[in-house]
């Protein structure tokens, strides 16, 4: 080891295992590597997890963090790091597109930000009921131009008068439900962009599409998963230079005897985006 000593703080990236040499990892796409097998619809490939005292990774999938990145909120690098991979690597988002993240979670509050921090634009952030008092309300805090709850609101029309009827650019679909895979086909405009990214750490959805609407419209639809080494770096970069905020979505700390309360807020308050566990 030649790049850290002894008390450097780290951050590593989380896909570990890949050949090298199939026809993914030779475009550089790691995450989706041949050889990585289908882990029970999970999508990261770690050795064991890191609850433990000491734990052994790769050096070169090592990054320094920033000084002005807190070891506790450093447990959102991982997906702004995936953001940058939705938004930079996989959908190629420009200044001055408008987006439709439909989701406003830890994941969705990161894309936000980081098609902010490259110019993107206008941006709009759905949710639900359970979401408007505080998921929605960081959302626009944090920089949304449009809120929408789609329980009050219809997303369809919403987006037709906010769009002159033509529909945003770029829908990032993260929620994991099936209405927004619906409702992302409907509020894309002729020949644009649609990911697809909720729910595939569950193993997926089913949801029904008509591919009708997909042909005539041009629409380009893509999934991404995981990250490779470059949105790592660009991630840094833009926690480093301020242009994402991590520390608003840390909102609980935990000790690490206390990890199955810190799991359970995680998986049901709408007033918990993001978990830390400090040993």
């Amino acid at each position: 080891v030649t790049r850290f000593k002894p008390g450097d703080r780290v951050v590593h990236e989380i896909v570990t295992f890949y050949c090298g040499h199939c026809p993914a990892c030779r475009e550089g796409r790691f995450n989706i590597c041949n050889t990585i097998p289908p882990m029970k619809g999970r999508a990261h490939y770690m050795t064991g997890g890191a609850f433990a005292k000491y734990t052994v990774w790769p050096e070169q999938q090592l990054h320094k963090l920033p000084d002005n990145v807190g070891s506790q909120e450093a447990v959102l690098m991982e997906p702004t790091a995936g953001s940058v991979h939705s938004i930079i690597t996989r959908m190629g988002v420009k200044a001055g597109e408008s987006v439709a993240v439909l989701g406003p979670g830890a994941r969705g509050l990161l894309l936000m930000q980081v098609c902010k921090a490259i110019g993107a634009g206008p941006i709009l952030v759905s949710g639900l009921d359970r979401d408007e008092s505080f998921r929605l309300a960081m959302a626009k805090k944090l920089g949304a131009d449009v809120i929408v709850n789609v329980e009050k609101e219809d997303l369809r029309q919403k987006v037709a008068e906010w769009t002159d009827g033509i529909g945003v650019d770029v829908v990032l679909e993260n929620s994991g439900s099936v209405e927004p895979i619906e409702e992302s086909l409907d509020i894309v405009r002729k020949g644009g962009k649609v990911l697809w990214a909720g729910g595939g750490i569950r193993g997926g959805i089913n949801a029904s599409v008509n591919t009708h609407t997909i042909i005539v419209k041009e629409i380009d639809i893509k999934g991404e998963i995981s990250q490779i080494p470059y949105d790592w770096l660009t991630a840094i970069h833009l926690a480093k230079t301020g242009s994402v905020q991590l520390k608003p979505l840390l909102t609980h700390v935990f000790p690490l005897e206390k990890w199955e309360e810190g799991f359970n807020l995680a998986a049901t308050s709408p007033e918990c985006l993001r978990v830390a566990l400090q040993p």
